[in-house]
């Protein structure tokens, strides 16, 4: 299997990974999936799994945040060219509904409220057809890339 692209705008660099249907690291490891994207917006999705579970046979709370972490990075990925790099540098998670293990697919949705030169501001929503799971917010620094 090839290594999935890091270079490249972030609309290409997603068009990949969604093309590829995973996103590589740790968002693989739990299973994340680029559902869809567009300037400043994007949806991933999770089907749940037996090892998301928490001690109280529900998803484990880790997994919501990762979803979020992830997605609110992807929405501001749409709007970076290939010179350019993130790092969140805060989340703001408030859970609402405990997610059954039982339950099929997380779906996080974000987009990006804010975008300046160093600094971009995410709103999130996680649900599934149980209803909303979590909301938050995230702040991303943005970065030059650097040749390796």
């Amino acid at each position: 299997m090839s290594a999935l692209p890091f270079e490249g705008s972030g609309l290409q660099i997603l068009a990949a990974w969604r093309e590829a249907g995973r996103i590589p690291g740790f968002a693989s490891l739990l299973g994340f999936d680029v559902a869809e994207f567009s300037k400043g917006e994007a949806r991933l999705e999770c089907p749940v799994v037996a090892n998301h579970a928490n001690l109280m046979a529900g998803v484990h709370g880790g997994v919501m945040a990762g979803l979020l972490d992830a997605v609110t990075g992807c929405a501001l990925l749409t709007l970076l060219d290939a010179t350019q790099r993130f790092a969140t540098t805060d989340m703001q998670v408030r859970y609402i509904r405990a997610a059954p293990i039982s339950t099929q697919r997380l779906t996080a949705e974000a987009r990006i409220v804010h975008h300046g030169r160093t600094l971009a501001v995410a709103e999130c929503t996680l649900f599934s057809e149980n209803g909303i799971h979590a909301r938050g917010t995230a702040g991303l620094m943005i970065m030059s890339r650097k040749k390796v």
